[in-house]
């Protein structure tokens, strides 16, 4: 599965979001997105089947952006 992570320059979490055929959804929009703001960037990351797996909100809360490999990491605790 894709999602869409916002992440500030630490490789904190701001957003993150599934990326879904809006067609198939039966929506009327082409385009939907995230957009990072002011010292923000947007990477799209392929999850694993583990990480698939749980809520967004967990990896919201447990993981961060690795900017050099564009992956999800755990957050050292």
């Amino acid at each position: 599965m894709n999602v869409t992570v916002v992440h500030d320059e630490h490789g904190e979490i701001v957003s993150i979001a599934k990326i879904g055929d809006l067609a198939k959804a039966g929506s009327k929009f082409t385009r939907v997105g995230l957009v990072p703001g002011a010292g923000q960037k947007a990477v799209d990351v392929e999850l694993s089947e583990e990480l698939a797996a749980r809520p967004l909100r967990e990896l919201h809360a447990g993981y961060k952006v690795d900017a050099t490999s564009a992956s999800l990491v755990r957050k050292e605790r």
